[in-house]
């Protein structure tokens, strides 16, 4: 049965949104065909602030609850499939009972909640904003000058990693119930969705005898290798990123060949990255004040260099690779606004009509004779799902990571004359001392990736090796790549090939900017990504220039969970038609798609949006603090005018505490710079955590800035299982971090470290492929699976 005979019969949501959180997932889940529900919260965003544009603009297209039903809202939504909210309080008092009873009550029911740390554990219910959920997870203490106060991403922006997340969670227990018939709750903490983000970034530093902390806007010790940093140039600032010699070589002739270039000083990228930058940033300084942002975006492009200038939002809107793929669409209001990062069709092709807004329309059909066995094991359920992992690095590696948690049979496939990315970088420490060992089997970074595979190796170059590929392709049911857009065709193993040898596949590629268009075979470093979509524009201490977040890293997870996304809704209509896709994923689109709040903002203002430190449209209050002692912070907002009373009842003798002049939102914004002096003064008196303990009993939101090593030991973090200890090969036991979800019926779970090179040929090549030991060893005699 095809897409083309089977009735649509969409997933049906209910929607319970406050901000952006829900109302993203709701609209991720609505164009990609669900039929959703929206109801506001009561305490939903206002519009005329950057985040509220952005959930009026996620709302459209929504129904509303429609004519009024007499029955309790708690057994109406037994008519849909998901009950969203982020608002888990304010759902369970119209709902009138909890959302685990809502999950009892329905059994087929998926009940989704995002929060900012979760249903349970020490800091569940505790008042909070994002800018609490960056402080506990390490996200702030990688962000800004290392003299001064730590930084946030704006507000509006990381709370899209909550909303992607949930809606991915959500389409994993949907897949589980085809299986088991039954749904569950699922939790999806923001606090917990960056703290894992933290946990496997920090690896490339920590591991290497780097530190995980700020370093302004350059990455601590240029991430191991110059340049890994932002730099200006005649009009502005420019991100440069390198991290192989060939990288560096590039940009060295594209400057011209300097003088300076030729000394061995000027060669060694680890030493100029670690020990001395600022000497090699004074050195390009002067080549760089000679050129505009365009012109290097030009070089860029022409001499293959890793570089992106810093651009703002504004500048973003008519990038020609945005326009060539259609990404952005127009508003109510007659705004563009970012669409879905990814297109789906049956035939790689740029003309090729999108099926996206059908993945979810046949949610409800009948189950595809071909469907696997898929949520038949309750711990696992996953199984049954096989994966050929072709990709590298982060983005794409940890979505399969991700997935093998839930029971997903992942086969990663390695080159090896050109190995993942994730094992080369360099010696491995721990606790400032060099671990002895083949340090590309103990790198913890590529176990944090890829625990739980399955590894083989091929060359790739050799055609033998591509029709083993193509074998293993056949008993798949997906594969993914993450590839400059073309190299994977181009070795043999292409959409086009792959789906005349398994119709059922789909295939999952995550290119920088797209399969097509005039830029895609853009590089997709993450910093690059950040500066190319606007996001480092937006991050900085308020009326000064972009500091960016280079060390941030988030264009790889942010494109992971939109990846997943993708995936799992075209898995689930595979099941319905035992019909297989092509998924083309720009990484580039997905962030640009978290910066919809300030894409949105600068066209209604008309204006350039620039950074805005740690300030908020509608909170004063709302900022990181210093406390009593070496670099020691505390993240504290103030939501409405009960909280502000709390605040002040713990200030007692502070004369802001007492000006009656304050008690409203609307006086403590017109003051904010004076109010956010004034408070830094109280708080630096003060001991971080005690002072914490005593906002906290007050109900008023606040957390510390954790260090990594904090946030690892963390009770709330701790309670939340979030990490699980493994023996790495040759390193010893080491505590990975898991998905950062939450599941009533099931949870993720690892239980080895990654492969080392090659472990599992005989087992794939022998027991799933049937080759008998005389071909393997053929193989690798002649260096095809060595």
């Amino acid at each position: 049965m095809t897409s083309n005979t089977t009735a649509p019969n969409p997933l049906r949501v209910l929607e319970h949104s406050s901000g952006i959180a829900a109302g993203y997932a709701g609209w991720l889940l609505r164009e990609m065909g669900a039929q959703v529900v929206r109801m506001e919260a009561a305490n939903a965003e206002a519009n005329g602030t950057a985040t509220g544009l952005a959930c009026a603009y996620y709302a459209e297209g929504k129904l509303p609850p429609g004519a009024p039903d007499k029955r309790p809202l708690a057994e109406q939504a037994g008519d849909f499939d998901f009950f969203l909210t982020d608002d888990p309080k304010g759902a369970e008092r119209l709902l009138g009972e909890s959302l685990a009873a809502l999950a009892r009550r329905h059994p087929r029911l998926v009940v989704g909640a995002a929060s900012i740390f979760g249903l349970d554990g020490p800091l569940a219910g505790q008042p909070a904003t994002p800018l609490q959920a960056q402080a506990a997870s390490g996200v702030s203490w990688v962000l800004g000058h290392p003299e001064r106060e730590p930084l946030s991403l704006p507000p509006g922006i990381l709370e899209h990693q909550a909303g992607v997340h949930l809606a991915d969670a959500c389409l994993i227990a949907l897949l589980a119930r085809q299986g088991s018939r039954r749904g569950q709750l699922v939790d999806v903490a923001l606090a917990d969705v960056l703290a894992v983000y933290v946990g496997v970034n920090s690896r490339f530093y920590v591991h290497h005898n780097l530190k995980w902390q700020r370093a302004g806007q350059r990455a601590y010790g240029s991430g191991g290798a110059y340049p890994f940093t932002i730099l200006s140039c005649k009009d502005g600032e420019v991100c440069l990123v390198g991290r192989t010699k060939d990288e560096w070589l590039r940009l060295v002739k594209a400057m011209g060949e300097p003088e300076w270039t030729q000394q061995d000083r000027y060669r060694n990228l680890r030493a100029m990255g670690t020990a001395y930058p600022g000497e090699v940033d004074a050195l390009m300084a002067p080549w760089l004040a000679g050129k505009t942002r365009d012109e290097m975006s030009e070089l860029a492009d022409q001499a293959n260099l890793t570089v992106a200038a810093v651009r703002r939002v504004d500048e973003v809107l008519d990038t020609p690779q945005l326009t060539a793929r259609g990404f952005f669409r127009r508003t109510a209001g007659g705004l563009r606004g970012p669409g879905l990062p990814f297109k789906v069709t049956q035939a790689r092709a740029p003309d090729a009509a999108s099926i996206a807004t059908s993945l979810l329309a046949l949610a409800h059909g009948p189950m595809s004779a071909s469907a696997n066995t898929m949520g038949l094991d309750p711990e696992y359920p996953l199984k049954g799902l096989r994966i050929l992992d072709l990709s590298w690095v982060w983005s794409a590696p940890w979505a399969t990571g991700l997935l093998a948690e839930l029971g997903a049979e992942v086969i990663k496939v390695e080159h090896p004359g050109r190995l993942d990315n994730s094992r080369m970088s360099g010696r491995v420490w721990r606790d400032g001392v060099v671990v002895e060992g083949p340090t590309m089997e103990m790198a913890p970074f590529f176990h944090q990736i890829n625990h739980n595979k399955l590894g083989i190796t091929l060359d790739l170059k050799d055609p033998r090796a591509i029709e083993v590929l193509k074998s293993l392709a056949e008993k798949c049911d997906v594969v993914i790549e993450n590839m400059t857009a073309g190299a994977i065709e181009r070795a043999g193993l292409g959409w086009d090939v792959l789906r005349k040898i398994n119709p059922r596949l789909v295939m999952l590629s995550m290119s920088g900017a797209g399969q097509f268009g005039p830029q895609s075979a853009m590089r997709s470093y993450a910093p690059l990504m950040a500066s190319y979509s606007g996001l480092d524009a937006l991050v900085g201490y308020r009326g000064e220039s972009p500091i960016g977040c280079v060390a941030c890293g988030l264009g790889d997870p942010n494109a992971t969970s939109h990846g997943l996304l993708a995936l799992l809704a075209g898995l689930a209509r595979r099941n319905a038609t035992g019909e297989g896709c092509f998924i083309d994923l720009s990484q580039t689109e997905a962030l640009l798609a978290t910066l919809t709040p300030y894409v949105l903002q600068a066209q209604a203002e008309g204006r350039p949006v620039a950074p805005l430190g740690n300030a908020s449209a509608t909170m004063a209050p709302h900022g990181i603090y210093p406390a009593l002692g070496d670099d020691r912070w505390i993240s504290l907002a103030v939501e409405d005018d009960a909280q502000w009373k709390a605040l002040t009842g713990t200030a007692t003798g502070e004369a802001w505490a007492q000006d009656a002049t304050l008690a409203t939102a609307t006086a403590r914004l017109a003051r904010r710079d004076e109010l956010d002096a004034a408070v830094a003064g109280w708080t630096r008196g003060q001991d971080r955590d005690a002072l914490a303990t005593i906002l906290r009993a007050a109900r008023v939101p606040c957390a510390p800035v954790l260090s990594l090593q904090e946030q690892a030991a963390d009770p709330h973090f701790v309670q939340r299982g979030l990490r699980q200890t493994v023996a790495l090969p040759y390193y010893g036991d080491e505590p990975l971090y898991r998905a950062p979800w939450r599941f009533s019926a099931m949870q993720p779970r690892i239980h080895r470290a990654g492969p080392t090179m090659g472990e599992h040929n005989q087992q794939v090549f022998g027991e799933l492929l049937g080759m008998s030991d005389e071909e393997i060893e053929a193989l690798r005699d002649a260096s095809v699976a060595p």
